[in-house]
């Protein structure tokens, strides 16, 4: 069985003369801490098998040595039956995945837990709402007979002057046809002509 070395910069998977002879591979397997993502125990670890082996050894639900290719990469697994297992997700690595089964999964799993920082939580912000002034409110002052509007006495004085220059226009157009008609004069009768009367105290003349 496959044994698992946690040290403080790095986790390495020691495989047995057999399981690298199942592998077809000669050196252990060697993670950097920084590049583990996450571990997950599982008590079915056929669950997490994904690709197809490529080299390997496999028995359905039995036994599983070797590395499975995928489409986003290949993963490692060192499986026996239906035990105890622990997930392994790294990132930038040869292997995307490592399945393992392990009697010191829980231990693996707490150790990577406490070694990770405590996230700080930021304090957090109060919002503060705008305080909205109130508008003062108009008061309306009842309406007098001296605030009404000046047109309302009077009609327009446009209005006016067009009537009156219409009423002048006629009586002046009525005067002057009156004026400019030819004004017969009666003609004066004639004077009989008168015959001098014989003046009484004018000479005679005697015969």
């Amino acid at each position: 069985m496959a044994r698992l070395l946690l040290h403080s910069d790095r986790l390495e998977v020691i495989l047995s003369t057999a399981e690298k002879t199942l592998s077809l591979r000669r050196e252990n397997i060697v993670v950097p801490r920084s590049s583990i993502r996450s571990a997950t125990l599982t008590d079915d670890p056929w669950i997490w098998v994904r690709g197809i082996r490529a080299p390997g050894t496999a028995i359905p639900l039995t036994l599983a040595v070797g590395q499975w290719k995928f489409h986003g990469g290949k993963d490692f697994l060192v499986l026996k039956g239906t035990k105890p297992s622990v997930v392994i997700d790294t990132t930038d690595e040869e292997f995307s995945r490592l399945i393992i089964t392990t009697k010191h999964g829980m231990e693996l799993v707490s150790k990577l837990q406490l070694d990770a920082k405590p996230v700080k939580k930021s304090p957090r912000v109060r919002k503060t709402t705008p305080q909205v002034t109130p508008k003062p409110k108009r008061v309306s002052t009842p309406k007098t007979d001296a605030d009404a509007p000046a047109a309302d006495a009077a009609p327009p004085a446009t209005d006016i002057t067009t009537d009156a220059t219409a009423v002048v226009t006629v009586e002046t157009a009525a005067a002057a046809a009156k004026t400019r008609a030819p004004v017969r004069r009666p003609r004066a009768q004639k004077a009989p002509k008168s015959t001098p009367a014989a003046d009484d105290s004018a000479p005679t003349d005697t015969v």
